[in-house]
């Protein structure tokens, strides 16, 4: 691999790699955004550019140091993660007594720490006074998902890096080589947390509840009490426990997106649907609501999924916006 292989990070690439080209290359850094996004993928890559032995601004993926490091068996290259539901100070004191010995010749130590938010407030200021007294040269890498979570102290030390969500079509292709089933993964790159709630379900359950999402619409649209009923015997009775009501929202508001597409889209001539596989029930719903009441039914799902978090209970949340979608009306 090398930083070709980090997509849809350009503005990120394109600092480090100028970084490396003209030796300034933070002693810390702070890799922040969503998951699934690279992150990890890049502090590997920024870590064999370090040490390649061909001094470049990428890693050539061939020297001695690239391939110990690609695969974890070198001694100067160190990843930790929360032991158990944080990260403690005994794993920075392991990494600081690691670390007591010289290194070799031109080697650039580096410190990769996944979940960084999850560190104790001592471990945090155990690694603070680490970072600031090095014993030799060091890049210290903390990746988190949850900025809002780290010690401002910390953060102070490092340069922040922002990774932006993937787009749709790069997700899809991602998750399409992890063996995720093309339709599948055109849809779960549009969910916003897509590859966490693919692994909820294998991808034969996605589909059925994806399909099943489509009919509770069409009950919805058609005003029948069933719409209602499905929320007691389906939904709370199956979803809940296996906490998938957001997806169940999140799917549906996806599921009335792509109708407002059809209604925008008459000419057929951009392919922007993402249920690619429901094309019959897209017509036919798309048919009976009209781009207005699809709208305020996207309002009443959004509304929706904000009170699932609250302390409404969940049969409440969803008779309340199944009544509002068939009012038209909120």
């Amino acid at each position: 691999m090398s930083f070709q292989e980090v997509k849809g990070q350009s503005q990120v690439i394109r600092l480090l790699q100028n970084g490396l080209l003209h030796g300034k290359i933070a002693h810390a850094y702070c890799f922040a955004g969503p998951r699934g996004v690279g992150k990890q993928k890049t502090a590997m890559e920024l870590a064999k550019a370090l040490n390649c032995e061909q001094k470049g601004a990428d890693a050539c993926d061939r020297c001695r140091s690239c391939l110990r490091i690609e695969h974890g068996n070198h001694p100067d290259v160190i990843r930790i993660k929360p032991d158990g539901a944080s990260i403690k100070i005994d794993q920075v004191r392991q990494l600081q007594r690691a670390f007591s010995f010289s290194p070799g010749k031109e080697v650039v130590r580096v410190i990769m720490i996944e979940q960084a938010d999850f560190m104790t407030p001592q471990a945090a200021n155990s690694l603070l006074k680490f970072l600031e007294e090095p014993v030799s040269a060091m890049v210290a890498i903390l990746i988190t998902e949850n900025i809002h979570a780290m010690l401002p102290t910390v953060l102070s030390r490092c340069q922040i890096l922002r990774f932006s969500q993937l787009p749709p079509a790069i997700l899809a292709k991602k998750l399409e080589e992890q063996g995720i089933r093309k339709d599948n993964a055109r849809i779960l790159a549009h969910l916003s947390q897509g590859e966490e709630e693919y692994q909820l379900l294998d991808q034969e359950e996605f589909a059925q509840l994806c399909r099943r999402v489509i009919e509770w619409n069409q009950e919805i649209l058609s005003g029948k009490s069933s719409a209602l009923v499905s929320i007691q015997r389906e939904w709370l009775q199956k979803q809940t426990e296996n906490e998938r009501l957001p997806l169940v929202l999140d799917i549906l508001l996806l599921w009335l997106r792509d109708l407002v597409h059809h209604h925008l889209n008459k000419t057929g001539k951009l392919d922007v649907s993402v249920f690619s596989e429901w094309e019959a029930a897209r017509e036919e719903q798309a048919y009976r609501w009209n781009r207005s009441r699809l709208l305020l039914g996207m309002e009443a799902v959004l509304r929706a999924r904000s009170q699932l978090a609250g302390p409404m209970q969940p049969q409440a949340v969803l008779e309340q916006m199944v009544l509002a979608m068939q009012e038209g009306s909120l």
